[in-house]
């Protein structure tokens, strides 16, 4: 294989894997929001999956068109992150996220971007981009881990 090639796959791996991320309440209709939402815009769902998380649906998504399905479902009013953020759920308490912060860095992870996405229930979704993802994720607990 040619060095070309092998740079052509590792980028077709890597947009086959990017994701969006949609936090709703788990209640029914929260799949038919998502789903209308990009309907509405003209927005083919290539690949979707999703799950319960306590009192929060996480539904995975892969588009045509990534970018605008993110808009969209923004636009909807919709919780949605692209899945480049290693996304996962803490305790609302004082100190959660400091001791996942002090994890990280006992590691050498540097957090460039963080936001919470949302605070229900006494829990609060996190998404992290850093610069040692998929480290990150493996120090995180699987039952936190949403992405």
């Amino acid at each position: 294989m040619a060095a070309g090639d092998d740079m052509t796959q590792n980028s077709d791996q890597q947009s086959a894997q990017r994701r969006i991320i949609v936090i709703t309440a788990a209640k029914p209709g929260a799949l038919a929001r998502v789903t209308t939402a990009l309907a509405e815009k003209d927005i083919n769902i290539e690949d979707i999956d999703g799950r319960n998380a306590g009192d929060l649906g996480v539904i995975r998504l892969r588009s045509d068109d990534d970018d605008a399905a993110l808009r969209a479902l923004l636009e909807a009013d919709l919780r949605a992150i692209s899945s480049d953020a290693v996304v996962f759920r803490l305790p609302d308490r004082p100190g959660a996220l400091a001791s996942v912060s002090q994890l990280f860095a006992s590691h050498d992870i540097n957090v460039r971007a963080i936001h919470i996405a949302q605070r229900i229930e006494g829990y609060g979704i996190v998404a992290v981009n850093t610069d040692n993802d998929q480290l990150a994720r493996s120090l995180l607990d699987e039952d936190s881990l949403l992405s």
